[in-house]
Order: C-alpha cells, then sequence, then structure tokens
C-alpha cells in the first residue's frame, strides 16, 4: 500500500511525504530515508520509489519525505539550513514511531548523498535502529565556510543551481558539522555502499565512516556504479545489499 502523507516540522511547517507499506502484516520495520542536495522524496529517476516497493515486498515499510526548502514541502530552498535538515530527520522520525504501520523499536534510518551526511549527524541524537549510508557527501563540508567567505567577499551571497537559489547562508550553518566528529558515538549496525565509479564520494570517505562505526559496520561497494546508482544492475545490487543487511537485523 502507498500513501500520501503530511506532518507539521517544529517550525510550523508541512512537510509531504510517502509511505509504502507491505500488504500483509503490522508494525513494519521502517526505513526513514533521506534524499540528497537538490534532491526530493523520489530520488534520482524514482531509485528510492523502486527500492521502497521492493523493501514492501519483502515486509519493510519505507517512509519518504521532501526536506523543507524541497519538492512539494513548504518552504524555498534558498532557506534551509543543515541544522533545520537535523531537525526534520528527528521530526520525521519521532512521527514514524507514531504511526501504526511502524514497530516503533525498529525504525532504520537512510539517507544518499548529503542525506547519508545528515543521516549519519543524526544518527547519535536520534539513535535509530540501524543506519543505512548510500555514498554519504561528507566532502561537501570540506571548503564550505571559505567558500561561502570568498563569495561574499565578491558581494555574492546567492548561487543559482540550476534555478535553484542556494544561500551562502547554508554553508555557514553547515561548518558547526564536521562530518566524522559529528557522527561519532552512534553505536548500532551499519551499512554503507558506495558505487567503484562515483565521482562525487570517495572510497577515503566511506572507509573513513566505516572506521567510525568499528566492527558493526559492513562497507560494500557495487562495481562500476556511479553515484546516483544509475543502471539497472546497480540498483538491483544496491537493493539486494540493503534487503540483506534488513534481514540480518530481524
Amino acid at each position: 500500500m502507498i500513501k500520501q502523507v503530511e506532518l507539521t516540522n517544529r517550525s510550523g511547517h508541512v512537510l509531504r511525504g510517502i509511505v509504502d507499506i507491505p500488504d500483509e502484516g503490522s508494525r513494519f520495520p521502517a526505513i526513514v530515508n533521506v534524499h540528497g542536495f537538490t534532491g526530493n522524496k523520489s530520488g534520482y529517476k524514482n531509485s528510492y520509489t523502486q527500492t521502497a516497493r521492493f523493501l514492501a515486498k519483502h515486509g519493510f515499510a519505507s517512509v519518504r519525505f521532501d526536506l523543507f526548502g524541497n519538492g512539494e514541502s513548504d518552504g524555498e530552498f534558498e532557506d534551509m539550513t543543515f541544522t533545520g535538515i537535523l531537525h526534520d530527520i528527528e521530526d520525521i522520525i519521532n512521527w514514524t514511531k507514531q504511526q501504526d504501520f511502524a514497530d516503533p523499536e525498529k525504525v532504520i534510518l537512510s539517507g544518499q548523498s548529503m542525506g547519508g551526511y545528515a543521516a549519519a549527524t543524526a544518527a547519535p541524537r536520534v539513535n535509530p535502529y540501524a543506519l543505512i549510508l548510500m555514498c554519504p557527501g561528507a566532502g561537501m563540508w570540506f571548503g564550505c565556510k571559505e567558500r561561502a567567505e570568498a563569495m561574499e567577499a565578491k558581494g555574492i551571497t546567492s548561487a543559482d543551481i540550476e534555478g535553484l537559489c542556494f544561500a551562502t547562508s547554508f554553508n555557514h550553518d553547515l561548518y558547526q558539522y564536521e562530518p566524522f566528529s559529528s557522527a561519532a558515538g552512534y553505536e548500532g549496525p551499519v551499512l554503507i555502499v558506495r558505487g567503484t565509479a562515483d565521482d562525487l564520494v570517495d572510497d577515503a570517505t566511506c572507509h573513513k565512516y566505516e572506521t567510525l562505526y568499528s566492527g558493526k559496520c559492513t562497507y560494500q561497494t557495487i562495481e562500476g556504479a556511479n553515484h546516483n546508482f544509475a543502471s539497472a544492475s546497480a540498483r538491483k545490487e544496491l537493493n539486494e545489499s540493503i534487503l540483506t543487511f534488513l534481514q540480518a537485523l530481524k
């Protein structure tokens, strides 16, 4: 079953999302997925939709919201902050635990690219049952403050990203969250997945997260996959890797 849903976050803004629920049973483990920078709840060419439907067939619910300022949710992209993203994740997790389709003790947090960086940062705060990081985009932190200051020194306070207005204030806020120290403290099981042809997130970043999570982490690579796992074979392998990880939690 697929449902369109809404929640009001702590700032009074409406976030709009989709939940995929298995047809039989109740109180399912639920995966909350966080989309990437400039992304949305459906993912690149509907990748998150495909994964959610695949997991529903195997007994897992999925929860996908557009973050504030993205997709169909309230707000403008230029008003998005990383702190706000972390607040949205916490609000979505709390909302999910209150839903009758979800097992509140088995809410899994997942994210891709910036969403992976945000999910890793949020994990010590929300303590999910497990954590899935798809090509976590920690690299966006490095030099973020310097880039913002260089633009502002020229009198520029925003950039045009293919029609989206990206404010330099985002990077000043982001600077508070050094990715690896911010992620420290989460002790649950972790799956990290990266495509070997990913030109945005390197292998060293994923290994650094792997080291952070010690022996409770599985790091898997998908040969030839790019940042968006944009091939039928890469998506199939990604989905099967996620399913194998989730099934081992039961």
